[in-house]
């Protein structure tokens, strides 16, 4: 598609018109806007006219940081105040659903550990046991729980630091 069909494409939305209504209603400047977005003023406004299309990362700061969907951004006509009512309500919903999503993931995570951790503790006693007389098939199986252990510690931490991303994102910070 042409640049030209695309920026078309664009002004035919609500896109332009939301951003600039949405950022006045919040009392910025297009500098202050950008620079919470982790853009410029020339992108905000580019995008405010409606003469350039925004990448779909800077898409989602912008809709992250208005606090309303994507899709409502784009295909909504938010400065009408009852779509915007609706839309910051659903996205306040979603956003509570999906930290609701992540704190039941971190109660499961704490489980999985607490089994993992304690069929560990039980090999461990069993492996005490073992003498010059077990064989050796016993003995590889052990070594291999070993690795199986070790690995299984290995995804449960970096599950925990991706939900932690997860959950860092949810709360829109921008340090994740």
């Amino acid at each position: 598609m042409e640049q030209q069909q695309i920026v078309n494409t664009f002004n035919t939305l609500h896109l332009p018109a939301n951003i600039r209504h949405l950022r006045k209603y919040l009392g910025l400047s297009q500098e202050d806007f950008a620079k919470s977005v982790g853009l410029n003023r020339g992108n905000i406004a580019s995008y405010e006219n409606g003469t350039a299309e925004p990448k779909i990362c800077s898409l989602l700061k912008i809709a992250d940081t208005l606090k309303i969907s994507i899709i409502d951004l784009v295909l909504k006509d938010l400065t009408d105040h009852e779509n915007f009512k609706l839309a910051t309500r659903v996205f306040r919903q979603r956003s509570q659903r999906d930290k609701s999503i992540i704190e039941k993931q971190h109660d499961v995570t704490s489980e999985i550990e607490t089994v993992i951790n304690s069929l560990h503790t039980c090999h461990q006693f069993k492996v005490k046991s073992m003498d010059e007389n077990t064989p050796r098939e016993l003995k590889a199986m052990a070594h291999k729980f070993e690795e199986l252990y070790e690995i299984s510690h290995k995804l449960l931490e970096n599950h925990k630091v991706l939900l932690e991303f997860v959950q860092c994102r949810l709360e829109h910070k921008g340090n994740c």
